[in-house]
């Protein structure tokens, strides 16, 4: 099983306008951490950054200016991928977990896009796993009762800190809780079936 936890910071809320401005991922092989990154790139179209977006992650247009450029960003990311995935195997794809992660998908593929390169299907299963249906299945279990199903309220369900609005801190987080509530749902295995050899 090979897990892809990611996270984007955008400046904004439509992949048409706006642009992932970091991505951060932990790829899991077998529960077992391979890799971790954080990749920076630098917005191509800074005018149309949102304010309100950039106030929620605390950075500015200076700071933005200094990434790296996007080319070498996105190079490192499928360079990465490749080390994990044979993107001509249709069996062997990342599955990706996130916190609303068709958010971050839209945003992914929109890079993908931007750099000419049509096959993010050739890593990432079609269908993300989402960590509030996970949660949303604990509560419906009377395993957890939290107020709302936000990342900083799901952590804090496990009483896991974290700065919040930082890609890499995000998925961190998303990893540990996920953990946690999958081990909720984990069905123990039966003990094996005895033969009666005196029946």
């Amino acid at each position: 099983m090979k897990i892809f936890y990611a996270d984007t910071e955008t400046t904004g809320l439509d992949p048409k306008t706006h642009e992932a401005f970091q991505l951060a991922f932990i790829i899991e092989v077998d529960g077992k951490v391979v890799c971790e990154k954080n990749i920076k790139l630098r917005p191509a179209h800074p005018e149309l950054a949102d304010a309100r977006a950039l106030e929620v992650t605390k950075k500015t247009l200076p700071e933005l200016a200094a990434y790296p450029p996007r080319a070498a960003g996105f190079k490192e990311f499928t360079d990465t991928l490749a080390k994990f995935v044979d993107r001509f195997d249709k069996k062997d794809k990342f599955v990706w977990v996130g916190q609303n992660p068709e958010f971050d998908v839209r945003f992914v593929r929109a890079l993908f896009e931007e750099h000419g390169d049509k096959y993010y299907g050739s890593w990432f299963d079609s269908r993300p796993a989402d960590l509030i249906s996970l949660a949303v299945a604990c509560k419906l279990k009377g395993l957890i009762n939290p107020e709302n199903f936000k990342l900083a309220t799901l952590a804090a369900e496990f009483k896991i800190e974290f700065d919040a609005h930082d890609a890499l801190a995000d998925v961190r987080v998303t990893r540990e809780v996920w953990g946690r509530l999958s081990s909720f749902l984990a069905v123990p295995s039966k003990p094996p079936v005895q033969a009666d050899l005196f029946g």
